[in-house]
């Protein structure tokens, strides 16, 4: 575990470093893929979308981890103004970047779905980086295990959840790229990246001992991933039925 990497005089914390340069990769992937399937005006579109998407992201996963850490948030409130990359819970930097870009692109009267769509394949990498800053930092950590791959953390052979959310992410990437070769409606890549990232939620965190927890023991990020599954369902089939109907009104 490396909770502080050393570059020249600075002491930087991997998990914060990981996520500016996933931040970085993001905004990069982002213009290139977008520039590639809609030209320069999508990726002007894209690029004006970034910074209210991640500013959206972070609000989100800071109000999530601080309502589930209400104990400490509450007592404090300046804390959810406060620098701590560590506090940022997933499941809510889901939440708030999804609507952020949605209130953004309606507001500015974007192609929504266009832009979602590239976001959709510029997605994976970064989230895949940022996991690994997880894992050298000790944080999102796994139940204990006997697995031979298992991690030695906090006294115990633990489950590499990180690892686990990284290799779900790049298998992502794979299945959404496989599908973008075909010519799929517009908003499929997105409503694919979210079914899968609910996948991913309802899977790996079973395997995760710091979940945030709803009454009853019940995982918030597992309620968050169903939910995410059950729209990107909604709107697959909501998008098959549109093409279906453009296609037989062309036909007739």
């Amino acid at each position: 575990m490396y909770p502080l990497v050393q570059i020249g005089p600075l002491r930087l914390g991997s998990s914060g470093l990981a996520l500016l340069l996933s931040l970085l990769l993001g905004n990069w992937l982002l213009g290139r893929i977008a520039r590639a399937r809609g030209g320069p005006l999508l990726a002007a579109q894209a690029d004006r979308c970034f910074l209210p998407v991640i500013l959206g992201a972070v609000v989100g996963g800071r109000l999530w981890y601080g309502f589930f850490n209400w104990d400490l948030y509450g007592r404090t409130p300046g804390l959810f103004r406060a620098l701590r990359v560590g506090d940022l819970a997933w499941s809510g930097a889901v939440l708030g970047g999804l609507l952020a870009g949605y209130l953004w692109c309606r507001l500015r009267r974007l192609d929504l779905d266009s832009v979602a769509d590239s976001a959709a394949l510029a997605l994976p990498l970064p989230q895949a980086l940022a996991s690994l800053g997880l894992l050298l930092s000790g944080e999102a950590f796994g139940t204990p295990t006997t697995l031979p791959w298992a991690v030695s953390l906090f006294g115990a052979s633990r489950h590499p959840t990180q690892v686990y959310f990284a290799l779900a992410a790049l298998a992502s990437l794979m299945i959404l790229r496989r599908v973008a070769r075909h010519n799929v409606s517009a908003g499929s890549l997105m409503a694919t990246f979210l079914g899968l990232q609910g996948l991913s939620l309802l899977v790996v965190e079973a395997l995760r001992a710091d979940s945030l927890l709803l009454p009853g023991g019940i995982r918030a990020a597992q309620v968050v991933g169903l939910t995410l599954m059950l729209f990107a369902m909604h709107r697959l089939r909501h998008l098959a039925l549109g093409a279906g109907h453009t296609v037989a009104a062309t036909h007739g």
